[in-house]
């Protein structure tokens, strides 16, 4: 079949790899506008990735193959590669185990991206916590105290706030006036020209005035989300205008429908089963320098649904995997009173891990047989003694 062909050549085999490395500097160069998560994003974890060739105030897009469907269209060339040419045979052994090898790598790759998360867990001493947040990502959360320490709260995630972007509630609605991916916000009496002339009229962000920015592209620094919001009771006029970003520390109050309510934009949660409590964080140095040495974290687990209550000890280079989870330790705050703990889920984490060890066995094997044969033809061409 014309098709079967085709999937199975060897120039389909250069021509995805061609595209690969297109793709690679297309996103390196890219890199730089857009910062390292949005490029996986967009061009290695996407079906098509369109590249901007003209950056700046005009912008010319065009599509190139993204990573996704490049690493799906390898793994169908591969498979059909085998099944048109190769057969099985101790002589093959080898090549076949180098291929599987290489076809784990990437169904991996496609299921990391699919179902892998990565997450961060700040603890404070003495604290106990039962989720992670996404520093990359924000939600805006209305919230209803329901005493007895429990509340109800409504999370609306960031790709759903934008301007215009209006939540019911009952009894009143929650409408986004402005919303700014990434800001910056200064006291009223700074601002200038440029700032919006916006203003909240309740709430913390009163005496502020914010301007749009750039996304960040720097690793460490994160995005200020920020939004004008405005409550509005069902058939009334708004009861004021608040400003929220993730910038501002704690929830804000209002009352609405005849009750109290708190609301804010904060980083995206991710709630777990389970409640990690850090006793105590060290932080140790080479003797009489500040260079670190190690970082630790002593916790207690807590897991109501299995009653486990015990005690663990997380490590550089020493990760607790728990729950699904992978907890790694990678840094602290407050004058080492706060541990930061990275938390990645990642279902398929060993497929890397065989298919590097199935490359390997692979390749000794082939280079073996290669070795055997170039000893067995030297021997038949020695002369007699």
């Amino acid at each position: 079949m014309p098709i079967f062909k085709l999937l199975s050549s060897l120039r389909l085999t250069v021509s995805l790899l061609g595209f690969a490395m297109v793709l690679i500097f297309v996103a390196t160069i890219t890199q730089v506008e857009l910062g390292i998560h949005e490029v996986q994003a967009r061009f290695f974890r996407s079906w098509i990735a369109w590249w901007d060739v003209m950056p700046g105030e005009k912008k010319f897009f065009i599509p190139i193959p993204g990573g996704t469907l490049l690493g799906i269209l390898l793994i169908i060339n591969l498979l059909a590669a085998h099944t048109a040419r190769f057969k099985l045979s101790w002589n093959k052994a080898g090549m076949i185990v180098i291929h599987t090898g290489i076809l784990l790598m990437l169904v991996g790759e496609i299921f990391t991206g699919l179902l892998g998360r990565e997450a961060q867990m700040v603890v404070n001493e003495g604290e106990t916590i039962n989720y992670s947040t996404f520093p990359r990502e924000v939600e805006l959360v209305v919230i209803r105290p329901d005493g007895d320490g429990l509340e109800t709260v409504t999370a609306i995630p960031q790709a759903r706030l934008k301007d215009g972007a209006e939540f019911p509630f009952g009894g009143f609605s929650v409408k986004i006036q402005s919303y700014y991916s990434n800001s910056e916000i200064v006291p009223e009496a700074d601002a200038t020209e440029k700032f919006d002339v916006t203003r909240a009229t309740e709430g913390l962000g009163k005496g502020y005035a914010v301007r749009r920015t750039p996304r960040e592209t720097v690793d460490d620094r994160r995005d200020l989300t920020t939004a004008f919001v405005e409550v509005i009771p069902d058939g009334g006029k708004s009861l004021g205008r608040w400003l929220l970003s993730n910038a501002f520390k704690g929830d804000q109050p209002f009352e609405a429908a005849g009750r109290p309510w708190e609301m804010s934009i904060r980083p995206r949660r991710l709630y777990h089963p389970f409640s990690i409590k850090l006793l105590d964080f060290s932080h140790d140095r080479y003797l009489g320098t500040n260079v670190p040495k190690n970082f630790s974290s002593k916790i207690r687990i807590l897991n109501p649904d299995t009653g486990e209550n015990r005690e663990d000890l997380i490590y550089m280079n020493h990760p607790l995997r728990y729950g699904g989870l992978t907890f790694y330790q990678s840094g602290f705050d407050n004058n080492d009173s706060t541990s930061i703990f990275q938390v990645v889920r990642n279902p398929v984490w060993t497929l890397p891990y065989i298919s590097c060890a199935m490359v390997g066995l692979g390749l000794l094997w082939v280079f073996s047989q290669h070795l055997m044969k170039a000893i067995s033809r030297r021997n038949k061409i020695s002369p007699a003694p």
